[in-house]
């Protein structure tokens, strides 16, 4: 019987101990899986965290990008100024197209605006004519004549051939007078007309004008006393 009863005891004895381990483990299980779900929502935390940093880099660089491509104030006047004084600007009226020569000559003029005596070019092209006067080496004068529009340009100044004759030659020239002779062609429809050897020459007299032309190789020779009006070119050798 004491034998029993010690046999009893140690059964309950262990059968406490079971009982005290077995919650034992159900804690841990509880543990682990509490810290499962803190662990899942720091990442759900550090995920919404990323994305409002997204979303504000996102509009920051829509910020910028939109400073970027708006003017201030100032920009926008500047570009006013630019686009005012690129349209108060001088154009050219007739564009150069196909270049066809250019020879030196000793060139002298004398309007009655300006006045040289220098070295430059006649080049031609099938629509135009640009006479370049050089002096000490920079272009002193650029003379655009169109062959086909009623244009003439003098450096920026252009105008109509007929208020070319009245600003710098005479307003009893004929409207094509600068183009006939930078072209060695017959003034004034050919009066006077008598050809040389190896030219011909013009001489026309009026209450207006007292002109001698005359062209031959490599000359140009135009001359009206009166108005006191000179344009001579003579031809220099191609380097």
């Amino acid at each position: 019987m004491k034998a029993f009863m010690t046999i009893a005891a140690i059964v309950l004895l262990f059968g406490g101990c079971a009982s005290k381990i077995v919650p034992g483990h159900a804690r841990q299980k509880a543990e682990h899986i509490s810290l499962e779900s803190l662990e899942k929502e720091s990442k759900k935390a550090e995920i919404k965290t990323f994305s409002v940093k997204i979303q504000e880099a996102t509009q920051l660089n829509a910020t910028l990008e939109s400073n970027a491509t708006q003017p201030t104030v100032r920009e926008i006047e500047t570009l006013k100024e630019v686009e005012e004084e690129i349209d108060q600007k001088p154009k050219n009226r007739f564009p150069r197209s196909e270049f066809i020569s250019s020879h030196p000559y000793k060139i002298t003029l004398r309007t009655k605006k300006f006045a040289f005596s220098d070295t430059g070019f006649l080049n031609k092209y099938d629509n135009l004519l640009n006479l370049e006067v050089f002096t000490m080496g920079k272009l002193a004068l650029d003379l655009r004549v169109s062959l086909d529009e009623d244009d003439i340009c003098v450096d920026q100044l252009c105008n109509t051939k007929e208020g070319f004759n009245q600003t710098f030659l005479s307003a009893s020239y004929p409207d094509d007078l600068i183009q006939k002779v930078l072209q060695r062609k017959p003034i004034f429809g050919g009066k006077n007309l008598k050809k040389t050897s190896n030219g011909f020459m013009q001489k026309i007299m009026t209450n207006r004008y007292t002109i001698k032309y005359k062209i031959w190789p490599g000359n140009i020779y135009f001359k009206d006393a009166k108005n006191k009006i000179m344009i001579k070119l003579k031809r220099l050798p191609d380097e």
